[in-house]
C-alpha cells in the first residue's frame, strides 16, 4: 500500500492532476499541473480526444515538479450526478471471540451493496452513515467491539454507466489506471469543511467554470447533492455578449475589476477595452459590468437558496455555508452579497496546504486527501527521466519471475515442514 496518490480532476474548463502524499499524518502536495479542457460541457465529457490531450498536459506537469511517475490515478465524479441510495446490510461476526475485525465491516458493506439497481447504473461508493452492533446504533467505528450482529445504514453511490465508463476511458486513452472514482463532495468536503460544521448541519456550493454543485451534509453524513447548469463561465458570457467584446477579454475584466454588487463602483470609472475584431477601442464604465455581474450573481444565489428550500434542507444548515471552487473565485464583496441571500453565515473554503491553497483546487487536493485517509491504494513510481532500454527491461522481467518462483518453492517447503511436525 502507497501512500503517494495521484488525484484528478476533470473540470469543465480545466483539468488538474495533484501528487500528494501523507507523512507522519501531514498531507503533503509534491506536485501540481493544470491545463486547459474543452472536451467538457457542463461536467460531462463529450469530447474525449480533447480530454485526453487535457490529461496530458496537467500529468506532464505534475511529473516534473514531484519527479515522479504515474501509472495510475483517482478521479472524482460531481455529485449532481450520481444517486444515494439508502441501503442496509446485516451479517454475523465471524470470529469464535466475536470481537468486531475490519473484515466484518467489509463484509456488511460488501452485504449493503446487494440491491436491485437500474441496468444503465453501477455502483461507485458506499458512504456507511452508522453502524449497529446487537442493536446498539450511531456507532461510527465498530472495529475492536464485541457483538454478534453487525448492522449498517449506509448510502450507495450510483451514476450513469455511460458517464463512468467516458471518464475510465478518457484516463485509459491518456496511457494510466483508475484506481477508484470518488464521489466529488466527499473529497472537498474532506479538506474545505470541519467535522464540527458536517455535524451541525452545512451546505457546500462549489462553483466550477459551467456548473455549481449543491451539497449538504449533517450528522457528520453526506445527504443531498445535486449539480444545477450555471457557473462562472456565464457571468463571462453575459459580459461578452452585452458590452459586444471577446470571451477572453470579458474574462480578463471578470478577474480584474469584477465586483458583486455595484454599490462597490464609482459612477465616473471607466476602462478602454479592444471591440470584436480588435479594430478599435471601447470605453466602458465599470459599473454597467458591475450591474451585469451582480444580476448572474444573484440568480446563482437564489437557484441555490431554492433548491435547498424546495428539499426542506435550508433549515437544516445551522452552520451555514460555505463556497469553494474557481467560478466566484477572487469576485470582491461575493462574501456579504451570499450572506444577504442566504441569511445565514457564509465563508469561502479552500485547501489549507501549500501549493494548493486556491479555492480551484478544492477538488483535486480533496480527491487525494480522501484517498489517502481512506487509506486506498494508488501506483506511483520514483523518478522516470530517463527510459530503461528494452533489454534491460527484459532482464528485470526475468529476474522478477525467477524470485516468484524461488519464494514459492520456499513457501512449499516451509508449509510441508508445518504440517509434518
Amino acid at each position: 500500500m502507497s501512500n503517494v496518490v495521484a488525484a484528478l480532476d476533470i473540470g469543465s474548463s480545466k483539468v488538474c492532476i495533484i501528487i500528494a502524499e501523507m507523512k507522519n499524518k501531514q498531507f503533503n502536495v509534491l506536485g501540481v499541473g493544470t491545463s486547459e479542457c474543452k472536451g467538457v460541457k457542463k461536467g460531462i465529457i463529450v469530447d474525449i480526444d480533447s480530454t485526453v490531450e487535457a490529461i496530458n498536459g496537467a500529468l506532464k506537469q505534475a511529473e516534473h515538479m514531484s519527479n515522479k511517475k504515474i501509472k495510475s490515478v483517482f478521479v472524482n465524479i460531481p455529485g449532481g450526478y450520481t444517486n444515494l441510495y439508502k441501503t442496509k446490510g446485516v451479517i454475523a461476526v465471524s470470529r469464535d471471540d466475536k470481537e468486531i475485525t475490519k473484515e466484518d465491516v467489509n463484509r456488511v458493506l460488501e452485504a449493503a451493496k446487494v440491491v436491485a439497481i437500474p441496468q444503465d447504473k453501477e455502483i461507485i461508493d458506499i458512504i456507511p452513515e452508522q453502524y449497529i452492533v446487537d442493536g446498539y446504533d450511531e456507532i461510527r467505528d465498530p472495529i475492536g467491539m464485541v457483538g454478534v450482529r453487525l448492522e449498517v445504514d449506509a448510502n450507495l453511490i450510483v451514476a450513469s454507466c455511460t458517464t463512468v465508463q467516458n471518464i475510465i476511458r478518457s484516463i485509459q486513452k491518456a496511457g494510466l489506471a483508475c484506481d477508484g472514482i470518488i464521489l466529488e463532495p466527499l473529497a472537498t468536503s474532506s479538506v474545505v469543511l470541519s467535522d464540527d460544521e458536517k455535524e451541525l448541519g452545512i451546505a457546500l456550493i462549489d462553483v466550477g467554470a459551467e456548473t455549481t454543485d449543491i451539497s449538504v451534509f449533517r450528522k457528520g453524513s453526506l445527504i443531498f447533492t445535486k449539480v444545477i447548469p450555471v457557473g462562472g463561465n456565464h457571468i463571462t458570457n453575459d459580459i461578452s455578449i452585452i458590452c459586444k467584446i471577446t470571451s477572453t477579454d470579458a474574462e480578463k475584466i471578470k478577474r480584474q475589476y469584477g465586483v458583486a454588487t455595484s454599490n462597490l463602483i464609482r459612477n465616473n470609472d471607466i476602462i478602454k477595452i479592444n471591440s470584436i475584431g480588435g479594430k478599435s477601442e471601447k470605453e466602458v464604465y465599470l459599473k454597467d459590468i458591475a450591474e451585469i455581474m451582480e444580476a448572474r450573481i444573484s440568480e446563482m444565489l437564489y437557484l441555490v437558496r431554492k433548491e435547498l428550500e424546495d428539499r426542506n434542507l435550508y433549515n437544516s444548515i445551522s452552520a451555514g455555508v460555505v463556497i469553494t471552487g474557481g467560478g466566484l473565485f477572487n469576485i470582491k464583496g461575493i462574501q456579504d452579497v451570499a450572506q444577504s441571500s442566504f441569511e445565514l453565515p457564509v465563508r469561502f473554503g479552500y485547501p489549507n496546504y501549500i501549493g494548493v491553497a486556491n479555492p480551484i483546487y478544492s477538488a483535486s487536493a480533496g480527491t487525494a486527501f480522501y484517498a489517502l485517509k481512506e487509506k486506498r491504494t494508488s501506483t506511483v513510481e520514483l523518478s522516470h527521466s530517463v527510459p530503461k532500454k528494452e533489454e534491460d527491461s527484459h532482464f528485470e522481467d526475468y529476474v522478477e519471475d525467477d524470485s516468484s518462483s524461488k519464494r514459492n518453492i520456499l513457501d512449499k517447503i516451509k508449509d510441508f515442514f508445518a504440517d509434518f511436525f
